[in-house]
């Protein structure tokens, strides 16, 4: 490492260890003075020995000139002073030797080289200078002899030898302790500035007024200047213009003189604004005052995380739309303006009819297309005071913040007609997708005194129950509740049906079209009403569904089927029977343990339960679809997919998933004998479950033309009206199993 010390501005060392001219120049001075002394008449040697002398004193700077000419120390660094122990022997003579020595004093020159020696050379050179030193005394006595030089002047011998010896080194040792010292200083400073110039983030050092003495290169880049434009200007005249978050942090960081953090941004030369985190200190300094070092953390990249998070915590992630928190806070917020100043807006929610087919069929990315389209769609319908939300899987909430009850059915109309008309632009959705939209104006909540939200999820199930797509608006000044509050109500019945067995199962027969036999049913719910009313699943499944219900349900038909089942092969030893099984119940490990506890209970063979899925709720997750056949087909549990041909992902679900039978929809069988489009889409149904190694079963055969087709087709079973209708067990018994009914020639 390169050491330097300055000295009125020369450099005491000019390189590793080697004496520069700036230490050279004091004892040079004292040479020459030495010199001076002597060439001052009255003249006591001969006149060779001043001119000897002076010669000697130019050697001694030729050979200086010449050791500095070298990059390293050399032995040339010591030859200038071994030379002047030769200048001081003559300078000594030339003052009259030891007598004219005494008076003069010039032998002190000796300590010239010795401190030369002390303060650049090594021991090894320190200790041949204090030889030189006694050779300087001790050769003028032997070889110049009395009177100028005699023994007896023994005294001066000893003190310069002992100068030599013993104060040289100590001198050395203090220079070399010096020399340690301050490159340790010197490093220690530079490490500092190295910290300070390389640090990561940025660094300033400001006056007590807040003007920038020095910067460093990470917080010129973050406002993308040099350093050098940045020192002599306020620290705050880069801010974002307009705040003055900085002024107010030194205000009171110099005000409290305690540790002080802040956030704040910077205006780059790009004109962006850039976050940065401020962590400031005092330090006192007695020399030039307080100095305040600032650190400066760029914070863009973590604010636009917590930003992000915060917008995630407030809006959907696939819409973009507020989320229910986010709606449920804006609804809480308009309610207390409606507890001030009256109510006044409406709020609508909107359920779309049939997406989940569409989603299952079509598969989940198309869904959220579609989702995302909508979205838009119900954006460009409000006001940008109104509020959209997203709050569950396919139900979005609009809440308008102004309007009466003319203005809420003009935009729920609306609302409905768009997505309609954009639902029908689509492939595979059209006839399919439509809205359901429950509007409640605040005004209509407050005269029923109850939650709004509450009624228009069930006004918007008055719009399910109307027929969908639509609009159903709870009218002001109308004291009746909504009719969905019948849903609650249905919800009610199905749970009663379940504690007190109000359900019924009815058999429809399916008929081996090669036998004619009626070894097969299906198993379809029905809930008988107080007054022994029949109602059809369609009134109820879907509430159930929505209910959670769906798991319980499916056990108790489970368990009635197998327990029927049971009965029915002790007529028929190889009947068999198909029961639906919902979409929410697969995997459900009550549902499963309901089959393998019927089955033991009443020891019926698993191969003659088919479990019924249809392809809808079979794909809603394939992989769990697919585990739950695994698991029942181990039992010996056959299965069917059923409404095969209905949705676009059929043949992707029958390679995917574990089937023995596929039922062809009925929209490909009603008109089988009369479209030939229908007739080849069946047989190619057909043809690709033989290939498969699974057998078919056609729906809704409903006359004795269609069988006929379906049987030249090669479908293997038939199910439909003129089969046999729905009936209760002990009429399906005797009907088709007791006697030959329902076979067909």
């Amino acid at each position: 490492m390169s050491t330097k010390r300055q000295l009125g501005g020369a450099a005491l060392w000019s390189g590793d260890g080697k004496p520069g001219l700036g230490l050279a120049a004091p004892f040079a001075a004292v040479a020459a003075a030495c010199l001076a002394v002597i060439l001052v008449p009255p003249y006591v040697s001969a006149w060779w020995v001043y001119t000897l002398a002076a010669a000697v004193l130019a050697c001694v700077g030729g050979s200086f000139a010449l050791s500095l000419r070298e990059a390293e120390r050399t032995w040339l660094d010591a030859v200038p002073a071994y030379l002047m122990f030769v200048f001081v022997a003559l300078v000594h003579h030339a003052a009259g030797g030891a007598v004219g020595g005494s008076s003069s004093g010039l032998s002190a020159a000796v300590l010239l080289p010795i401190l030369w020696l002390a303060i650049t050379g090594t021991r090894r050179e320190l200790g041949i200078a204090s030889g030189l030193t006694v050779l300087v005394f001790v050769a003028p006595i032997v070889l110049v002899g009395p009177p100028a030089y005699g023994w007896g002047d023994w005294r001066r011998i000893v003190v310069w030898s002992a100068v030599a010896l013993v104060l040289g080194p100590l001198v050395q040792r203090i220079v070399h302790d010096l020399d340690r010292q301050t490159r340790r200083a010197r490093l220690a400073n530079e490490r500092v500035e190295r910290l300070f110039d390389d640090a990561p983030h940025g660094v300033a050092l400001l006056d007590a007024a807040g003007v920038i003495l020095r910067v460093n290169t990470s917080l010129a880049v973050t406002v993308g200047l040099e350093p050098s434009e940045m020192v002599g200007h306020h620290l705050g005249s880069f801010e974002t213009p307009g705040e003055h978050a900085i002024a107010d942090h030194l205000e009171r960081l110099m005000s409290d003189r305690v540790d002080m953090d802040a956030e704040c941004r910077l205006r780059d030369s790009g004109g962006n604004d850039v976050a940065i985190a401020l962590s400031s200190t005092v330090v006192p300094d007695p020399q030039v005052g307080d100095i305040v070092m600032v650190n400066v953390v760029d914070i863009s990249d973590r604010r636009r995380y917590l930003d992000r998070l915060s917008h995630l915590a407030d809006h959907d992630v696939l819409t973009g739309l507020a989320n229910r928190r986010r709606f449920e806070v804006e609804l809480e917020r308009h309610l207390d303006r409606c507890r001030r100043h009256g109510p006044v807006g409406a709020l609508l929610l909107l359920d779309l009819d049939n997406f989940k087919q569409v989603n299952d069929s079509l598969g989940h990315n198309a869904g959220d297309e579609l989702l995302v389209t909508i979205a838009g769609l119900l954006r460009r319908s409000i006001r940008s005071t109104d509020v959209v939300a997203r709050v569950g899987g396919d139900e979005f909430a609009i809440m308008l913040t102004d309007g009466d009850q003319a203005a809420t059915q003009r935009v729920a109309d609306q609302v409905v007609e768009r997505i309609r008309d954009h639902a029908a632009t689509l492939d595979g959705v059209r006839r399919r997708v439509s809205a359901s939209v429950g509007a409640v104006t605040f005004a209509a909540a407050t005269e029923h005194s109850a939650d709004i939200l509450a009624l228009a999820d069930m006004t918007m199930y008055d719009a399910k129950e109307s027929g969908r797509n639509r609009v159903a608006l709870l009218a002001e000044g109308d004291s009746r509740s909504p009719r969905s509050s019948m849903r609650l109500q249905w919800q009610a019945r199905i749970e009663d049906a379940l504690d007190n067995d109000r359900f019924v199962l009815h058999f429809q027969p399916i008929m081996d079209i090669a036998t004619g036999r009626i070894d097969s049913a299906e198993v379809l719910l029905r809930l008988r009403g107080e007054d022994g009313e029949i109602v059809p699943p369609g009134r109820f499944v879907y509430i159930a569904e929505r209910a959670g219900l769906m798991p319980r349900v499916d056990s108790w038909v489970l368990d009635r089927s197998i327990e029927m089942l049971a009965q029915l092969r002790e007529l028929v030893p190889d009947f068999c029977l198909e029961v639906n099984i919902s979409g929410a119940s697969m995997g459900d490990a009550s549902v499963e343990a309901t089959i393998l506890s019927a089955l033991r209970r009443f020891d019926v063979d698993p191969k003659a339960l088919i479990l019924e899925i249809t392809e809808t709720s079979a794909v809603a997750d394939v992989a769990l679809a697919r585990e739950f056949a695994e698991r029942m087909a181990a039992m010996g549990c056959r299965f069917a997919l059923d409404d095969f041909g209905a949705g676009f992902g059929s043949f992707y679900y029958l390679k995917h998933l574990i089937f023995d039978y596929v039922k062809i929809d009925g929209e490909f069988v009603a008109h089988v004998h009369r479209s030939s489009v229908d007739r080849t889409i069946v047989r190619s149904i057909v043809g690709i479950a033989k290939d498969l190694g699974k057998q078919t079963v056609a729906e809704f055969v409903s006359d004795p033309e269609i069988f006929d087709v379906v049987r030249a087709e090669g479908v293997d079973y038939a199910q439909g009206f003129m089969i046999g209708k729905p009936v209760p067990m002990d009429v399906f018994v005797e009907d088709f199993m007791l006697t030959p009914a329902g076979m067909v020639d």
